[in-house]
């Protein structure tokens, strides 16, 4: 009896694991979309011309690959995937935010499919080993194992892939642990995108993530955002003042066009700088805020060298042309800010599904770009170039944002600016050659005598006796 119980428990709790997973990707609760819809109304969001894209993916009608969606940080990656996942009601998707820590990823990943890892499970009662013996890999091949089969269940059923998506995967370690987490993920993308069962979405905002993914990827499309053009950073910021005036109950006009104009020009087109600069009182003075929080985060992080020439290279405040604005903002509660982009097109290798940028305008502000071997000159160091990502400097070499740049600027505007820099630099050399200098050190009594014939000094120890080895002529010029 006690044998038949555990073999029916055995049964019972492999078909409830399936069942609780399923229940995940059910319409209705998901923990992610709850927050995001509890305190950013769907009204508040600004439609990018990339969310068509990210809506057919959402809804599983792109299949037979999956999806890098790279950008700066602010752009909207995380906002657009949830947007998409509301309008289905989150019906066959899930949503998991990435962490450092891989034991957190672990137990986030579970929370995502409801999945305990076993944990729940009641075998030693039957005298059965625990299965939590294993680091955060384990668990998580366990976790996907289990999700294919539901994949399996749901396709056949409804026709369409399930879908999950990895929010910030550059928080995954960029170490050979963490390389490994990011490979088990991309070798079951790549399988199930080829079966057609399930698709994952993964977003980042460091290109280190497409560099190491792209070297395996053969179905894995890029979908690249970018900040908003100067018309469409002034649409949307009008559009956001609107709605933080009536969230807030204050019956006041949005700012004149030349103030809107003015935000523009300190922080870019960064849908999160926009976001935040139109709900404070004043919106000039938080993007001077802003800035001068950027400012004293580069002074203790960057490269100025290489600051100092990209800041250079665009022209101050005063000289931007007027930005054309006549296009009237929509009356629905959602701002389109471009056109649907085409169909990507099959292939079997990683493709970009980036839609094509708006008309140029003369008032857009594009950030200056040098070569890596432009910076290595400029910087005088090619290691230095190693943590630029990390800090928001990419692969062109680029700033990440304007916000960063006008920081950049108002630094390298200062008087004694170039003084302090070249002063900082000799003294960096100074402590560097202190590094590549031997010192040494001798306890013994000595004395010195001083052949001038050749300029040679010679340093006669006293008390080393018969354990000194006297240097040949050769180690002796070398030595001198």
């Amino acid at each position: 009896m006690v044998f038949g119980a555990g073999v029916g428990y055995l049964e019972w709790y492999k078909a409830h694991v399936l069942h609780r997973i399923e229940r995940a990707f059910e319409p209705g609760y998901d923990p992610a979309l709850e927050l995001s819809t509890l305190h950013a109304p769907n009204s508040s969001h600004i439609h990018r011309r990339e969310q068509p894209i990210i809506d057919r993916i959402v809804a599983g009608e792109d299949k037979g690959g999956y999806y890098l969606v790279i950008g700066s940080k602010g752009t909207g990656k995380g906002t657009m995937i949830l947007d998409a996942m509301r309008k289905i009601n989150a019906e066959g998707v899930s949503f998991c935010e990435a962490h450092p820590d891989l034991e957190v990823f672990r137990l986030r990943l579970g929370k995502a499919l409801d999945f305990d890892f076993f944990e729940d499970w009641q075998g030693s009662l039957f005298s059965r080993a625990d299965p939590r013996n294993g680091g955060p890999a384990l668990d998580v091949e366990r976790a996907l194992n289990k999700l294919e089969k539901v994949a399996l269940r749901y396709a056949r059923k409804n026709g369409r892939p399930l879908v999950l998506a990895f929010n910030n995967i550059h928080l995954i370690p960029n170490t050979t642990e963490g390389h490994g987490l990011l490979h088990q993920l991309q070798q079951r993308a790549e399988a199930w995108a080829e079966g057609g069962i399930l698709t994952m979405i993964f977003s980042t905002d460091d290109f280190w993530c497409l560099d190491m993914m792209k070297k395996n990827a053969s179905r894995m499309r890029i979908l690249s955002v970018y900040d908003l053009s100067a018309s469409e950073s002034l649409r949307a910021l009008r559009h956001l003042r609107r709605q933080a005036l009536a969230n807030r109950g204050l019956e006041r006009n949005v700012e004149e066009d030349d103030v809107l104009r003015r935000v523009y020009e300190l922080v870019g087109g960064r849908t999160s700088y926009l976001a935040r600069a139109a709900r404070s009182d004043d919106m000039l003075e938080e993007a001077e805020q802003m800035i001068e929080g950027e400012k004293q985060w580069l002074l203790s992080n960057c490269s100025w060298l290489l600051l100092r020439h990209l800041a250079k290279m665009i022209p101050p405040l005063s000289t931007y042309p007027q930005i054309d604005d006549s296009i009237p903002p929509p009356d629905n509660n959602e701002l389109p800010v471009g056109d649907t982009a085409p169909e990507a097109e099959e292939s079997n290798s990683s493709v970009n599904v980036t839609p094509p940028p708006v008309e140029p305008s003369s008032a857009d502000i594009h950030l200056p770009h040098v070569t890596y071997e432009a910076a290595r000159r400029i910087m005088t160091r090619a290691d230095f170039l190693n943590d630029l990502d990390h800090y928001h400097l990419h692969h062109d070499v680029r700033p990440d944002s304007l916000l960063l740049l006008r920081a950049a600027q108002q630094v390298v505007s200062a008087d004694d600016f170039d003084d302090d820099l070249d002063t900082t630099r000799d003294r960096v050399d100074q402590i560097e050659g202190l590094h590549r200098q031997s010192e040494l050190t001798i306890k013994e009594p000595f004395k010195v005598t001083f052949d001038k014939s050749n300029g040679k000094a010679v340093w006669e120890v006293i008390g080393l006796g018969d354990s000194f080895v006297p240097t040949t002529e050769v180690e002796e010029e070398r030595l001198v």
